[in-house]
């Protein structure tokens, strides 16, 4: 049986080169508006172009999934699903709260997860059947209900079937505030690391989920859609809800009352 540890340490590999790409290039890259009118520098399509090529090489049989070159198709045995820079928008802004992200799937099922902040060098990362670390170090989400004054992350605007305004109303009625990071997988690791108890965002992208979702997990968090179903890499969900296990029910309460149905 594959205990991925290859896999982990090529995924770990992948990361720290991506970071020296992402740093290198922070105060320099130039920005151009893609179709759908999000923007993409030179950076992201370098490691794109990195992680393809090293996957390759390294694992013939499998294919890559990503948000820049390939992303029409998911149906082989093993995929990585890579955002080379989750948080474009403030990367191009020089805000330094951008992350890189690899996951490698089996059948759709996560198997390994890494993400990367390079800018303060964390490094998270898990397999299957294995804690989740940071920079060799065991992490957990943080356990407990909400505390008067704490702060959960995330916005869920971007979908017209959400009352943004009356989440923000029903969250600060529990004395709870809501900020935000123009990055999913940043906002993943303060939840994954104990920093906050609980992410509401829209679900966006499989890149945007599918490491982070793994590393909440194996942390001890839970990870659902807005119907409190686990959530899957692929797939439509909605929203990504993560949260730890003794706020999950509260918080998805508050969604649901949310939801325009």
């Amino acid at each position: 049986m594959n205990d991925y540890k290859n896999e982990l340490e090529f995924a770990k590999q992948l990361a720290i080169k991506a970071g020296e790409i992402i740093t290198k290039n922070f105060l320099h890259s130039t920005i151009t508006t893609k179709s759908n009118l999000t923007p993409v520098t030179e950076t992201d399509l370098a490691i794109s172009r990195m992680v393809i090529d090293e996957v390759k090489n390294t694992f013939p049989s499998h294919e890559v999934f990503d948000e820049e070159f390939q992303h029409e198709k998911h149906d082989a045995e093993f995929i990585w699903v890579c955002d080379p820079v989750d948080g474009t928008i403030p990367f191009s802004h020089h805000i330094p709260t951008s992350m890189f992200s690899l996951a490698l799937c089996k059948n759709s099922e996560p198997v390994v997860a890494v993400t990367y902040d390079p800018f303060i060098k964390r490094l998270l990362y898990t397999k299957k059947n294995a804690p989740s670390y940071m920079n060799k170090k065991e992490i957990h989400v943080r356990s407990g209900k909400f505390v008067s004054g704490e702060f959960i992350y995330g916005i869920p605007y971007w979908n017209k079937n959400f009352n943004a305004n009356k989440y923000f109303s029903l969250v600060s009625e529990k004395k709870i505030k809501v900020t935000y990071v123009e990055s999913i997988v940043y906002q993943s690791m303060l939840v994954a690391t104990g920093i906050s108890r609980a992410l509401v965002i829209t679900a966006a992208s499989p890149w945007d989920r599918a490491a982070a979702k793994m590393i909440i997990e194996n942390a001890g968090g839970i990870c659902t859609d807005e119907n409190g179903k686990r959530l899957t890499v692929f797939g439509n969900p909605q929203y990504f809800i993560a949260t730890n296990k003794e706020v999950h029910d509260e918080i998805m309460e508050i969604v649901q009352k949310c939801l325009h149905k």
